[in-house]
């Protein structure tokens, strides 16, 4: 048995039931990687930084709006950019890294925790330290996955904000946590 499919407008091609599963599961994979990374962006956004934000405008607004000013300025542009390496990775799964889906794919996400850096370091005078580890790690997995396909980008740079998500989660005691 075939089915038939198309994948672009006006042209069809039949596969095999077993060919269109795994296409099925890859499709799956690679939205499930990406819809987690960009969730844990924000959470990664909204459980740390917001709250912080909030208590420290308390005592001096005006310097916690300047640095968030320049922290949401990267923050957009950290966004922009892995959105773009996203799309690349859908239009195309399975082709070979380029430079510039890495730089999008991982200087995206580092972009972005280094926005996020700069308002802690300004407002608290701290940077968590998992924004450092994540920044480490980032460059680490850009060069590891080099010889791989896109979803291997996608799926490692996804990887790395899950696990920030997840410390900032956990990490116990009251106020900032860094």
């Amino acid at each position: 048995m075939r089915v038939a499919v198309s994948r672009e407008p006006g042209v069809e091609r039949e596969v095999a039931p077993l060919e269109l599963f795994f296409d099925l599961v890859y499709v799956f994979a690679m939205g499930s990687s990406r819809t987690s990374g960009t969730v844990a962006l924000w959470w990664c956004y909204f459980e740390r930084a917001e709250p912080i934000g909030i208590s420290a405008a308390a005592a001096n607004a005006g310097a916690v709006g300047w640095w968030a000013n320049w922290a949401l300025t990267m923050i957009v542009l950290a966004l922009i950019a892995v959105a773009v390496g996203d799309e690349l990775a859908i239009a195309h799964p399975s082709d070979d890294v380029a430079l510039g889906f890495t730089v999008l794919t991982f200087g995206g996400p580092a972009l972005f925790l280094v926005g996020q850096a700069v308002f802690h370091g300004g407002v608290i005078r701290r940077v968590p330290r998992t924004r450092l580890w994540g920044i480490a790690a980032l460059a680490v997995l850009a060069v590891a996955t080099a010889p791989f396909t896109l979803i291997a980008g996608i799926a490692a740079s996804s990887a790395v904000l899950v696990a920030i998500a997840i410390a900032d989660t956990t990490q116990a005691g009251p106020g900032p946590r860094v």
